[in-house]
């Protein structure tokens, strides 16, 4: 019996090939997926910090003052912006770095400005008040010019009124009286009545006239308080439509377009820095 010569490869040699082809496709196998999950990872931490500061960017405060909330809501950007620089998947450099310290500050700064001006407005509104403190004070002082003027007019038409009656009992004493034995050579009756009476005539004129004095006092006095009133009444409405504007000034947030803008802007450095470093990892596989 003849044996035929094998002519191929030795044995063995096929499942040795083949275990190196299943070994290389597994290491290529997993390098590519050791390769995207790093991309991923990359992936999931720029879109979440993109996410954060589209959130911050749009976030609005409850109620005034706004800049209650400054300081909380600059610390949670800085902790999205401190988050992304510390990944391990992303590879921050000094521009970025520059970009983001440059757009915390100007909006940090941005933020006192807008602070400030809420301060000031609460100073002047509370300041506005002003005229109706002095509305207040006049009218007390003009209640208490009406009360001196009564009092004054209440003694001297007291006291007037009393001389009048005193001689109007004096004329009616001479009336009455009769004529005495000397009356003719001492003192004429006629005489001492015409001098009674014209004494309280006089009375009674100064007593007219004290009251028209008066009178005319109470008016001026009337006058000059209304004139002031409507001047300072002026002043209130006035500070009253102030008060209004800036009360609804107030209650809107004029940091919400200074937070918009600066997220925006780190959102497209995080971009901007995405893209340089795809870019770097580019020009490497090129030159390679």
């Amino acid at each position: 019996m003849s044996y035929q010569q094998n002519s191929g490869t030795p044995r063995g040699f096929d499942r040795q090939k083949k275990a190196k082809t299943k070994k290389a496709k597994t290491q290529h196998l997993t390098g590519t997926r050791l390769k995207e999950s790093g991309t991923q990872s990359r992936k999931e931490v720029v879109d979440r910090t993109l996410v954060s500061l589209e959130t911050l960017g749009s976030q609005t405060f409850a109620m005034a003052p706004f800049h209650q909330h400054f300081a909380r809501w600059l610390k949670s950007l800085q902790t999205v912006i401190d988050d992304f620089e510390v990944s391990q998947v992303v590879e921050v450099d000094d521009k970025f770095r520059e970009e983001c310290t440059n757009l915390v500050s100007a909006v940090e700064t941005a933020l006192k400005v807008e602070e400030a001006k809420e301060a000031s407005r609460e100073v002047t509104i509370m300041g506005l008040h002003g005229s109706k403190d002095l509305l207040f004070h006049m009218e007390q002082e003009h209640n208490e010019k009406l009360r001196e003027q009564a009092a004054r007019r209440d003694d001297k038409l007291k006291a007037l009124t009393s001389g009048v009656e005193t001689l109007r009992t004096e004329l009616e004493e001479v009336q009455e009286s009769k004529a005495g034995f000397l009356e003719g050579i001492t003192k004429n009756k006629a005489k001492r009545e015409q001098d009674a009476r014209s004494r309280l005539v006089a009375a009674e004129k100064e007593l007219e006239e004290a009251k028209t004095s008066f009178a005319e006092e109470l008016a001026r006095i009337q006058v000059e308080y209304e004139r002031e009133k409507t001047v300072i009444l002026e002043k209130v409405s006035s500070e009253r439509r102030e008060i209004d504007r800036l009360v609804a000034e107030a209650e809107i947030d004029g940091s919400i377009e200074i937070r918009h803008v600066a997220c925006e802007e780190l959102a497209e450095s995080v971009k901007t820095l995405i893209k340089r470093a795809e870019e770097s990892v580019a020009k490497k596989m090129g030159d390679d």
